[in-house]
């Protein structure tokens, strides 16, 4: 995957949920999904990020690329706008954790903006650590409660899909933890 372009003056912050959920699995650095990279510094950012690998520097969530209020960060949100499929006219809303937000004016306008427009909606939410997320495009579950503006029967049509997405039989990812990003003066700390 390529690096989409990223919004002017827009920064990831003290946000680094990505390097939690996505899964890596190179040969200077592996760590199963759902695992803080080691490497990661809670709140702050991560700590080798001038020496990173080529896959942490080209991978963005969506609220660094497409005009989202700050509400949509990721650590603010409880909602991680991936990537991928993003060619294929999908946006997925990888859910990391139920917040007041999903309930949420902008929450509703935004995904009933992307379904108007002919975009799919794909929910996804993780597993436990070392398994790979549950996923399911949602658009034509969802299109009823938006074409109706029914702000309610839409979060209940989402927490629904989320219900019925923790009950998925959740995969192994097979990565085993190896950290050997090196530095010229030996492996990182």
């Amino acid at each position: 995957m390529t690096s989409l372009p990223l919004l002017p003056g827009r920064t990831c912050g003290g946000c680094v949920e990505c390097c939690r959920v996505i899964p890596l699995d190179l040969p200077e650095l592996a760590k199963p999904t759902g695992e803080l990279c080691a490497y990661c510094v809670d709140g702050a950012g991560c700590s080798v990020h001038a020496i990173r690998p080529q896959t942490c520097r080209i991978w963005f969530c969506l609220w660094r690329v497409v005009e989202l209020s700050d509400d949509w960060r990721p650590d603010h949100s409880g909602v991680i706008v991936r990537p991928d499929g993003v060619e294929d006219g999908i946006i997925t809303l990888y859910v990391l954790r139920r917040s007041d937000f999903l309930a949420s004016p902008e929450f509703f306008m935004t995904v009933a903006g992307w379904i108007a427009e002919g975009i799919q909606v794909a929910l996804s939410i993780p597993g436990p650590v070392g398994t790979y997320p549950a996923r399911a495009v949602v658009t034509d579950w969802l299109r009823p409660a938006i074409e109706d503006g029914d702000p309610a029967a839409f979060l209940a049509r989402v927490m629904r899909s989320l219900d019925t997405l923790a009950e998925h039989d959740f995969q192994p990812d097979g990565v085993a933890r190896r950290y050997a990003v090196t530095t010229q003066d030996g492996p990182a700390a």
